[in-house]
């Protein structure tokens, strides 16, 4: 509760003083709402919906992420710190030490090193992926659980690097894989490169490399992500993702893995409106990343968004969503199950720089 009102009184202050300084060109301030309603067929326990961590809410209207930015954006010096309210940080930073970190949605300085390369310190977005944290920014309502399992947030220093018109590079220096508070003695490294041929075709790969865990019970992880984006003709969308983990098991000889497969089309039927469509297939033999409630994750998952663009910041989506597996995975008050669908809706508003 303290938070939620911290979050408000500081909104009021941000919404006076975007009015008085919202136009000066090196100050830029934004605003982001996504509003949801999201009903689970398998009537989750506690209408608490499991893997996911966005509109995880059955058959309640909720908040999923409201945040508040501001942000300079100097010749040679900037720096953004933008607040966060909503179900998705109460998901996603549940493991942090200081929970005054559920509030920071993105904070960091960043100086300019050379004509076009910046060094940022402090937290910022995953630096591989492709689909956005923001459900506005996303082509589906819902995020992948590729998204979902992989960092959304890091904290510690970023390098960026554009090295010609169509390729740029990332390397980063971390606390870990997906935290602000640093929880052992170790620091992760990371690179990723994203090069386009032209308008109709992009590569990106991506990695990260660090330690989990801490003492005897250290082990390493290891994450690829590979991804094509293909844009055939004037409105269509195609991408192919494959993301992959390797960690090792504690005291042992052996390793565990995850592996992700995700594909998106996209298309823009007519004017604000557009259809898209998701199919990703999950294998996580040993609970690595995703929690099994019986037997191994092996999941098949195909999705479907209506999105309507209402105007120039406001957005509407409507999604269905098909999981199902080998397993009985999906507990709630119809018993347990194998597969599950989801029907959820939302709206989001975007105002300013974001």
């Amino acid at each position: 509760m303290t938070r939620i009102i911290s979050f408000i009184f500081i909104s009021l202050l941000f919404l006076k003083f975007y009015n008085v300084n919202g136009q000066d060109s090196e100050m830029k301030f934004g605003f982001y709402l996504d509003t949801y309603y999201a009903y689970d067929f398998s009537k989750p326990t506690e209408n608490q919906r499991l893997y996911v961590t966005q509109h995880d809410q059955h058959n309640a209207f909720q908040l999923n992420h409201g945040i508040i930015k501001g942000a300079y954006d100097g010749e040679r010096v900037r720096g953004s710190l933008a607040l966060q309210t909503g179900t998705y940080p109460a998901n996603n930073y549940s493991a942090e030490p200081d929970k005054l970190y559920q509030m920071i949605y993105e904070g960091y300085a960043g100086v300019k090193v050379g004509k076009k390369g910046w060094v940022d310190v402090g937290i910022f977005g995953g630096h591989f992926g492709y689909e956005s944290a923001l459900a506005m920014d996303r082509a589906l309502y819902s995020p992948a659980l590729a998204t979902e399992y992989t960092p959304y947030y890091q904290s510690g220093v970023r390098y960026t690097q554009p090295l010609s018109e169509n390729t740029e590079i990332r390397a980063v220096v971390l606390n870990g894989w997906q935290n602000i508070g640093e929880t052992n003695n170790n620091k992760a490294v990371g690179l990723a490169i994203d090069h386009r041929f032209g308008e109709q075709f992009m590569v990106s790969y991506g990695n990260y490399y660090g330690k989990e865990n801490d003492g005897d019970s250290a082990v390493n992880r290891f994450h690829n992500n590979f991804l094509i984006e293909l844009a055939p003709v004037n409105k269509l969308k195609i991408v192919a993702i494959a993301d992959y983990t390797r960690q090792e098991v504690p005291n042992a000889s052996d390793h565990h893995t995850t592996t992700f497969l995700t594909g998106i089309i996209s298309y823009e039927v007519i004017d604000r409106w557009s259809l898209a469509g998701r199919y990703e297939y999950v294998v996580d033999q040993n609970a690595l990343l995703l929690p099994a409630h019986v037997g191994e994750f092996i999941m098949n998952i195909a999705s479907l968004t209506v999105s309507h663009q209402l105007n120039d910041a406001a957005n509407f989506k409507l999604e269905g969503k098909l999981y199902r597996g080998p397993y009985d995975n999906f507990v709630g008050e119809n018993g347990v199950g194998d597969a599950t669908i989801v029907v959820s809706t939302g709206l989001m508003i975007k105002l300013g720089a974001l």
